[in-house]
């Protein structure tokens, strides 16, 4: 039954690949609210992009255009409440909505929307697991049980990886949607390796080429083609908690762990405990760390070290999700890990938790 959902969503995609129209038609309803105004909003460059404005009469509201390669677009009432998102495409679309009742909005005639709701719908599932076992995680901590913590994670694990796997398989069975490119981009970039990501890609049309998910995810490949494993790792220097410089390939010789994280990032000191323990373990076997912090607040930086126990050397330049190695890396999320060998290539990314103790067994015993 799921395949045939999917043959359905595909042929979905492919009709709206094939549409004839030239210009889009929005045409809106807000029950139980006769004025305001309706700003029609895209995300660029991570910030929110005014397209148009439609005033409210009797609860109507219309937008009309043209666009060349559908985008995610948003509905806005008034300043500040969201409350439509759809693939604006050169299609006949209808929002309706109620003043009290915004969450329950309904946009119907875009085939690029059903196709991205039919990934979030049975996203939001994969997800309600990962939430719950989560729960039940914190509730073991709480009892001190050992056993159950354990089988809990490797639930929770087994979780997180049926979410990658069907997200891949959903961009592969709608590889002609412009929505492909953009679940990989927005979903997978930082969970998939460089060849998997290119396999991907080169499922994509040409007609969906110059797409701005396209244009992004060429770039961000291209980046992680730059970190892949096996190539020489990119140098850097960069300032220490003291203000020194400290350059990356100074401390080829061993098996260095670039950490990228961040005082405020929650996962991130959760997984510290973990860290710390590989360190003492692995330091004299020829393992070390650096520690690259995206954080802005130099005294919260230096108080997370020191509550940690972090005892490696760290780097920041204090810029945030600026940072300037965390942009030379293709970092899009913390905690993110990058392992190199002595020699300075890149061994393995992206390693936490087991996974990473796994690795440096492997490579240090």
């Amino acid at each position: 039954m799921k395949n045939f959902n999917f043959l359905i969503i595909l042929l979905i995609a492919l009709a709206a690949c094939q549409s004839n129209n030239t210009s889009y038609k929005i045409s809106g309803n807000i029950a139980g609210l006769d004025s305001g105004v309706v700003y029609l909003v895209k995300a660029q460059a991570g910030a929110p992009l005014m397209v148009d404005t439609s005033d409210i009469v009797n609860g109507e509201f219309s937008f009309s255009g043209e666009i060349t390669i559908p985008e995610l677009h948003y509905l806005r009432l008034n300043d500040r409440e969201y409350f439509a998102q759809f693939f604006l495409e050169n299609e006949s679309i209808d929002v309706k909505t109620y003043k009290d009742s915004l969450s329950s909005t309904v946009v119907s005639g875009s085939p690029e929307t059903d196709v991205f709701n039919a990934y979030l719908d049975e996203l939001e599932l994969l997800s309600k697991q990962v939430r719950d076992l989560q729960g039940q995680y914190q509730t073991a901590i709480q009892r001190g049980n050992q056993d159950e913590i354990d089988r809990i994670e490797i639930d929770r694990k087994a979780a997180l990886e049926n979410m990658k796997v069907f997200a891949k398989n959903f961009v592969r069975e709608n590889s002609t949607s412009v929505v492909a490119p953009f679940i990989t981009l927005s979903q997978l970039t930082q969970q998939l390796q460089y060849d998997e990501l290119k396999e991907l890609m080169d499922l994509f049309p040409a007609e969906i080429s110059e797409s701005v998910y396209m244009v992004e995810l060429k770039k961000a490949v291209d980046d992680l083609g730059k970190t892949a494993v096996g190539v020489e790792a990119p140098d850097f220097t960069m300032n220490d908690t003291e203000g020194n410089p400290l350059t990356l390939s100074s401390l080829r010789g061993k098996y260095v762990l670039i950490d990228f994280w961040a005082s405020w990032c929650g996962p991130c000191r959760q997984e510290n405990p973990n860290v710390v323990k590989l360190y003492n373990e692995y330091k004299d076997k020829g393992f070390d760390i650096l520690g690259v912090s995206l954080d802005r607040d130099k005294a919260a930086w230096l108080k997370a070290i020191e509550d940690d126990g972090l005892t490696w050397n760290h780097v920041s330049d204090l810029k945030y999700w600026q940072n300037e190695v965390a942009q030379l890396y293709g970092v899009r999320g913390i905690p993110y890990t990058v392992l190199l060998d002595p020699e300075g290539k890149i061994a393995a990314k992206n390693l936490r938790g087991q996974q990473l103790e796994d690795k440096l067994k492997e490579l240090l015993q």
